[in-house]
């Protein structure tokens, strides 16, 4: 298993370009980067008061629900498209950990990996074994990886992606880190290569990314507004609260039912 311990900064010139609002531990900006529009939001995770964890839909993997729905349900500060899933059997790729526990085992991808206290990695775990993820807190599996210590460089072969549309333009989410340890989801509905969006990723400070569900499954809500309304039902999210006590207090309606029965 290789760890990548990751801890990074967005540019002062691509936030000197950039429009939107900034306040507290989570801000929002719209921006242009190697000539890709994005939606920005950044959480600073020096501050201890965030959480960042996930959702799976109501009854767990092989279910879906509505963006709004989960939203509702989560009362979260930020809630961002997770990791693909089938359409069919609406089973998530990759491994997906909620709460310090497997909420789901997809055995596909690179994770993004964050402890309780907000200490982030990117690992690249072997394709299809069980992993121990019991140092973190939320562990979810996407991919492929967009940016590597600074480096824009994308192989989606060897995480194990092939899937033609996937690779091909498109519409996009990514999630990456800065060297002073803020957390930042990007999202375009501008239909571009994932080399791109690693570019434009780069072009705002992200040391280190990988990219998340995008097309049709692209969701975004900040603040309690829906910034992008996906076009499907979705079956996982990325949380993130501003007051992690809020969290603690509504915990029990996020966790999808194979973790709530673990931790009975």
């Amino acid at each position: 298993m290789i760890r990548l311990s990751i801890v990074f900064a967005i540019g002062a010139a691509a936030l000197g370009a950039a429009t939107g609002a900034r306040a507290g531990n989570v801000s929002y900006y719209t921006t242009v980067s190697a000539g890709v529009p994005l939606k920005v939001i950044s959480v600073d995770l020096n501050d201890p008061k965030v959480k960042v964890t996930g959702s799976m839909s109501r009854h767990g993997a092989g279910h879906s629900e509505p963006f709004g729905q989960m939203v509702r349900r989560a009362q979260p500060t930020i809630a961002i498209t997770g990791t693909f899933f089938s359409d069919r059997s609406l089973i998530p790729v990759g491994d997906i950990v909620i709460d310090g526990k497997l909420a789901h085992f997809g055995g596909l991808g690179t994770a993004l990996c964050v402890t309780s206290s907000n200490t982030v990695e990117f690992v690249k775990p072997e394709r299809y074994i069980h992993q121990d993820w019991s140092r973190y807190d939320f562990v979810l599996c996407c991919g492929p990886r967009l940016v590597t210590d600074g480096t824009p460089y994308v192989e989606p072969w060897s995480e194990g992606f092939h899937d033609k549309h996937m690779l091909n333009r498109n519409g996009r989410v990514a999630v990456g880190m800065t060297r002073d340890n803020h957390m930042v989801f990007v999202a375009t509905r501008e239909p571009v290569y994932l080399s791109r969006l690693a570019k434009a990723m780069r072009g705002i400070g992200i040391w280190n990314a990988i990219n998340l569900d995008g097309g049709s499954s692209i969701g975004v809500y900040y603040k309690g507004k829906t910034l992008i309304q996906p076009s499907r039902r979705l079956t996982n999210l990325i949380l993130v609260y501003g007051d992690r006590w809020h969290y603690e207090e509504i915990k029990e309606a996020v966790l999808p039912e194979p973790v709530r029965s673990a931790s009975r």
